[in-house]
């Protein structure tokens, strides 16, 4: 159980270090979640749990402000981050049984959130190419400095565009720790269908790999030196 833990949650914040994406043409209506990510990422360093579950609903709250964002991806990943800190309290400080099931149930619920962002938003734009992404967000930065907003839709038609390439590593990540949710109810089953749905959308998801094989008996992945150093390809599609 500590192995499958470790494998897992010792990747809080995999949603961000691996698909961070920081420019300088970000819309200034959002910047400050970029300030808070630093803070985040700090607390989740310093194993700092409450203060991380702060900043998580302090840069949710900046993007449900504006109507851009009230359904974009960056909240099906915070969402996701949520839940994997959860994860953490709900193994490694809680006092008993009973405090570790609640914990698990918030972690799944905010993954099952998750999962209903990133299925909005990809019915939304899962589909569009860069001229119909224009089309369908230009009304949604009518708002902004008209000398900044060409380079602002152009920098959040590239993210979108991104975030295609990127959505079923998404998926794969929130399913993996829903993979963990069932294996630490001792739901064994619903575990290895989560894990194996983690590995279907996203064939290098390492982490699910190692806790379907310590699910199965067999021993956790290692990866080789190279493969740390230079991991696969993010935008492989």
């Amino acid at each position: 159980m500590l192995i499958i833990t470790i494998l897992t949650v010792s990747g809080l914040t995999i949603s961000y270090f691996y698909y961070g994406n920081i420019n300088k043409k970000e819309d200034p209506r959002v910047l400050s979640v970029k300030r808070l990510q630093s803070s985040y990422n700090k607390a989740v360093l310093d194993n700092n749990m409450p203060e991380a579950l702060t900043l998580i609903s302090m840069m949710d709250s900046v993007y449900a402000s504006v109507p851009h964002y009230t359904q974009s991806f960056e909240r099906g990943v915070l969402e996701t981050d949520r839940a994997s800190v959860y994860l953490n309290i709900a193994l490694y400080h809680t006092a008993g049984e009973e405090e570790k099931l609640e914990k698990l149930d918030i972690a799944e619920k905010c993954l099952n959130n998750s999962v209903r962002i990133y299925d909005a938003w990809k019915d939304r734009f899962g589909g569009l190419n860069s001229d119909s992404i224009l089309i369908s967000i230009r009304e949604d930065f009518s708002d902004l400095n008209q000398n900044i907003r060409s380079k602002i839709l152009e920098k959040r038609i590239q993210d979108i565009i991104e975030a295609q390439i990127e959505m079923d590593r998404r998926y794969s990540v929130t399913y993996t720790n829903l993979g963990v949710v069932m294996r630490h109810r001792l739901l064994q089953d619903s575990a290895l269908f989560y894990y194996r749905k983690a590995i279907e959308l996203w064939d290098d998801n390492h982490a699910a790999k190692s806790n379907l094989n310590v699910l199965l008996g067999k021993e956790p992945l290692k990866r080789g030196a190279l493969e740390k150093l230079f991991p696969p390809d993010k935008k492989k599609p």
